[in-house]
């Protein structure tokens, strides 16, 4: 009789145990269909955005195509308003020489150094210029290179005080420009 109980109950113990097993079997499957009815919205959600983007990015592109030939035509008239490489030397320092005239500056010194621009048929021309006048004279030469039909890009100013033996309220200033002259293809 012992022996039956004992098998009786190992069987019993056998049935809770399989029991048991398959109880997390299925609250694990359950677990596991719960997270994937979410998933489905999560990724809805995030493939919305996505396109939303892509959308965006392709109404950029056809913007970009539609304004392209008009951007091409600005690129072309600025390419045609540089000065050309083999007077542009000359008529720079003439129109400087006029700014600072009309500013009532003085104009120290003005240096070029030019760098060719493979490819693009055009010269960088970096400009070393010192300048010496009052504030307000300063302030006029500066708009009136801001508004010359000549492009400037002025890229680092100075401004210092001058000596002694100059008028009292007289300033320097170091320009450190860069502007472009076309050269021929």
């Amino acid at each position: 009789m012992d022996r039956a109980i004992t098998v009786r109950r190992r069987l019993i113990l056998g049935g809770l145990t399989l029991l048991l097993a398959a109880d997390l079997a299925l609250a694990g499957y359950s677990w596991h269909t719960a997270t994937a009815v979410r998933k489905p919205m999560v990724q809805l959600a995030e493939d919305s955005r996505k396109l939303q983007l892509l959308s965006a990015d392709i109404e950029r592109a056809e913007k970009i195509r539609h304004d392209l030939p008009a951007t091409i035509a600005d690129c072309d008239r600025f390419d045609k308003g540089l000065l050309p490489a083999s007077t542009g030397s000359s008529a720079l320092t003439a129109e400087l020489d006029e700014l600072a005239r009309k500013s009532g500056l003085q104009i120290q010194s003005v240096t070029f150094g030019h760098k060719d621009l493979a490819g693009r048929n055009l010269t960088e021309i970096g400009l070393e210029a010192s300048v010496s006048g009052e504030y307000a004279n300063i302030v006029k030469f500066m708009n009136s290179l801001q508004r010359s039909p000549n492009s400037y890009i002025v890229e680092s100013l100075t401004l210092q005080a001058e000596g002694q033996s100059a008028a009292p309220g007289a300033l320097r200033i170091g320009l450190h420009m860069k502007t472009y002259f076309r050269t021929l293809a």
